[in-house]
């Protein structure tokens, strides 16, 4: 059970058993000699013994140590966690798509275009309580467990009356005081909301249902569209200093004792802003004819007439990101009796995004240098409502029983999304003038999530041994529309005239350009694939299994899940057909029976082996399964998805050996391996100037690894002549993950081809996909953390915090037309986080010091063959540092 299981594990600890045999919370065994008394458990913790399973976890001391504000940057420090993009959790080397995010034991919904997994930095730290990261499966977590299962629990009812107040600043070396780029927006864009001016205008939204806009339209009509579109505010971009990052947060609760029972309440709420710059290097690998591998797009050379030189490359890309980050969540509930709960939780968490980019290169298929200028506005939503309840039931047998109910949804919106290219010429930039060269699309994402069941747990004795029988029903059902509807304007029948195409690009998209003969809007999205997509998936499941203390020093647990699935995914034409002509549905409709097993020994003192098996399953993301394009303008990358995939099945095994030498002071060494049974892998498929992938289930793949874990606390000798390192408890924490994978090539792989609507499944070799041995796509061979630092007696604390990750496959080759695999290399981080009590204006605060990526790495991917080396994505990441105020009443 998701909270009620270790509340109940520890009580029984820490109870003798009915039974007349030494129970297994005992930590004494007497031998044959009554003066001899082996002990164990003394320094086990509490969790690691109420839990059969390798896992993990992050307190709020943890969270308060390392300073993170978002639990995508809190959970790298993990043993086997990394991230992508500093968002969607990477566990063990299987990317985000082999995890699933539990709050309050629902699952989160996800308000990104291009993952169904939830984006963890939307999620501050300040409203958490505790997180478990689970990497060996139990039948009570969704079968879809392929690295792990990330659990996170909110804060819970206060104990009686607080109020907390802080704020916080912040610098950034490669963006704070730096000349970016910006545009103007609408009047509250500061705040993370548009003020409507970005709303569909009217013109167009009387139609956007229904019609296409084309020359098939009135000419005043389409003319009316076009100039209904906004001009100036979202065109032209600027210069400008960016400013300092800040925010700020509130929490408050309150609890109320009654006669029999009491009532808690909790409100939190941060708001939080920063700029962040991208400078560096984009390009677009090809073939060439010596079997070279040469920018086909990339950075110019001095002379404007090719691609640079791979030795002499120069940045051709500036982004600037405004981040505004705001959550409110609200909790409240009512507790009465021994054990019994009802809690109601509200939350929503929001994130905008407003980012201006200038790109130039040269485009070897057009022969020339050109610039595109593009600006963008993402809002992201995630609100979250859940009633739950925990309840221990005397009367029958010690039962416990959790239950819930959630709804959740989460939406992407990004209203004119804008680009238009220039061409470079000796005298200026040039707007280019066609269809090509410019572009306003309107995308949304929106998930619904809903979700109920209940997990119960009953005590009963196997052979005089303390037994626990655990079982519960689950029924999830999952939700999400979407679409991305672009637009151009063409060339009307004599075009624009020649001097005005130096003009700035809001005077020659004025409003008297947009003309019959001048220029018009055309619908451009849609024509080659469908822009839409409609997908569900139903599961429901249930499962029962035994947590059985088979001796005093040995505990086996076991059980199974079921569950019944069914995914569908409609792909069409925007708007959508009445009749359901165009459509392309893909139906997935499997059931399964999941096993797991895991045994613990504890034979020796404070020695434990932890071993499991078990039975997992993965199902693709919608986005992968619709037959339709999306363009991610993170990577500049298009997608494609792929309707012939199919479900990826796994079996796991693992084995951890735990050494606990002292209170909180520990050493493990862990073994993992799975078998993987149609992974799915992203190809690159060239398809003109962009960068283009679509996905395929590879025949199978295995993946291997070791997990090292050592923490201990320490002082230094008095005898050592440095004061400041006496009076406090020091701290060393250091994990390391080796993991290893290939995937194999021998077999067939399932390609969809064909025009608009028309999909076709074509079965190749996957040898012509797959290097046969390659590693999976985003899995890294090296990951590891170092901790160390000091908690004082006067409230001080310091933690110097390393991170590193090593490289990893971004996009998979296409073998068939040679182009390598693109490669990232993510930025190793050293951080440095200090916090202490100080007074002032006579009360005390808490301040915080900060100082993050200290080696100021950079993130580079690229492509490699022969001795060629192509950067196709480079940026410099640049050092944060920060400081903070906060104070508790």
């Amino acid at each position: 059970m998701t909270n009620y299981r270790p509340k109940f594990m520890a009580a029984l600890l820490a109870s003798a058993s009915a039974v007349s045999t030494p129970a297994f919370a005992q930590t004494t065994e007497n031998s044959e000699d009554e003066d001899t008394i082996v002990i164990r458990y003394r320094y086990i913790p509490e969790e690691r013994r109420s839990s059969s399973e390798v896992a993990a976890s992050l307190s709020i001391g943890d969270l308060e140590m390392t300073g993170d504000s978002d639990l995508a940057s809190a959970l790298v420090r993990v043993t086997g966690l990394s991230t992508v993009g500093g968002r969607f959790v990477v566990v063990r080397g299987l990317n985000e798509r082999y995890s699933n995010t539990l709050l309050n034991g629902s699952p989160m919904p996800s308000p990104e275009p291009f993952r169904r997994a939830a984006p963890l930095d939307i999620l501050p730290t300040n409203v958490l309580s505790d997180v478990i990261v689970q990497k060996t499966f139990s039948p009570e977590y969704p079968g879809e467990f392929g690295g792990g299962v990330i659990g996170i629990e909110t804060a819970g009812l206060p104990d009686g009356p607080f109020l907390s107040l802080s704020f916080s600043g912040g610098v950034d070396t490669a963006s704070t005081g730096v000349s970016g780029l910006t545009y103007d927006g609408s009047d509250t864009d500061w705040l993370g909301f548009d003020d409507g001016l970005r709303d569909l205008p009217g013109p167009l939204d009387a139609i956007f249902q229904t019609t296409r806009v084309g020359n098939n339209l009135p000419a005043d009509q389409q003319q009316a569209i076009g100039r209904s579109l906004v001009n100036s505010e979202l065109w032209v971009i600027q210069e400008a200093a960016n400013p300092f990052n800040g925010g700020g947060q509130l929490s408050l609760g309150d609890r109320f004792e009654f006669d029999g029972f009491s009532i808690g309440v909790l409100a939190s709420a941060r708001f939080d802003t920063s700029w962040i710059n991208r400078e560096g290097i984009r390009g677009k690998a090809a073939i060439g004819a010596n079997d070279e591998l040469i920018y086909e797009n990339g950075p110019a050379n001095a002379d404007g007439d090719a691609v640079a030189d791979a030795d002499n490359l120069s940045d051709n890309f500036i982004v600037t990101e405004n981040v505004v980050e705001a959550s409110g969540l609200f909790s409240g509930g009512i507790e009465w009796g021994v054990g019994h709960e009802i809690s109601l939780l509200s939350m929503a968490l929001r994130s905008t995004s407003k980012e201006a980019r200038i790109q130039t290169e040269f485009n070897a298929g057009a022969s020339g240098v050109f610039r595109s200028d593009a600006t963008e506005w993402f809002e992201r939503q995630v609100v979250f409502n859940q009633l739950r309840g925990e309840h221990l039931f005397d009367d029958l047998f010690g039962l416990g029983l959790d239950w819930r109910v959630s709804n959740a949804t989460g939406t992407r919106e990004a209203p004119y999304q804008r680009e238009v290219v220039y061409e470079v010429t000796d005298s200026g930039i040039v707007y280019a003038g066609d269809l090509d060269h410019n572009l306003t699309a309107f995308s949304e994402i929106q998930d619904n999530t809903s979700d109920y069941g209940f997990d119960a747990e009953l005590p009963l004795s196997l052979m005089d041994r303390d037994l626990l029988l655990e079982f519960g029903y689950a029924s999830t059902s999952r939700e999400r529309d979407a679409y991305s509807r672009r637009f151009s304007f063409e060339q009307g029948s004599t075009g624009l005239p020649q001097d005005l195409l130096d003009s700035r690009i809001d005077y020659i998209f004025a409003n008297q350009n947009i003309t019959d003969s001048r220029m018009r809007l055309v619908e451009t999205g849609g024509l080659t694939l469908p822009e839409a997509y409609r997908g569900a998936l139903d599961v429901e499941a249930a499962y029962a299994g035994i947590d059985w203390h088979v001796s005093d020093f040995v505990r086996a647990a076991a059980g199974v899940r079921f569950e019944e699935g069914e995914q569908t995914v409609d792909t069409f034409a925007f708007p959508a057909n009445a009749n359901d002509s165009g459509i392309v549905e893909t139906v997935l409709a499997e059931d399964y029976a999941l096993p797991t097993v895991t045994l613990t020994w504890t034979f020796a003192d404070n020695l434990q082996l932890r071993t499991g098996y078990s039975q997992t399953i993965t199902r693709p993301q919608f986005r992968e399964l619709a037959f339709a394009e999306f363009f991610n303008t993170d990577t500049d990358q298009r997608f494609q998805g792929n309707p012939f995939l199919v479900n990826t099945e796994m079996t796991n095994w693992d084995m951890r050996l735990e050494y606990y030498f002292g209170r909180e002071q520990f050493a493990t060494v862990g073994l993992f391996h799975k078998e993987i049974e149609n992974p799915i892998e992203e190809f690159i498929i060239p398809i003109g100037d962009g960068l283009n992938t679509s996905f395929i289930n590879a025949p199978s793949a295995e993946l291997t690894g070791l997990e090292l874990e050592y923490e201990r606390n320490f002082q230094f000798p008095e005898s050592w002549e440095f004061g400041f390192l006496h009076d406090r408890d020091w701290f060393l924490k250091l994990n390391y993950t080796y993991i290893q994978s290939e995937v194999s090539a021998e077999g067939n792989v399932i390609v969809a081809q064909g025009a608009f609507g028309q999909p076709q499944a074509l079965s190749l070799n996957a040898a012509g996909f797959i290097e046969d041995g390659r590693a999976l796509q985003g899995q890294s061979e090296h990951l590891g953390n170092i901790q160390f630092g000091f908690e004082a007696a006067d409230g001080s604390r310091l933690a110097i915090l390393y991170n590193h990750t090593s490289e990893r496959t971004r996009a998979v080759a296409n073998l068939s037309d040679n182009l390598p695999e693109i490669v990232e290399e993510v930025p190793n981080s050293l951080d440095v986080v200090y916090s202490r009590i100080v007074e002032i204006a006579g009360n005390e605060w808490a301040i915080g010091l900060e100082a993050r990526n200290l080696l100021d790495d950079d993130y580079e991917a690229y492509q490699t063959s022969g001795d060629t080396v192509l950067p196709v994505d480079t940026y410099a990441v640049g050092r944060q540092f920060g400081i903070s105020f906060s104070r508790s009443w």
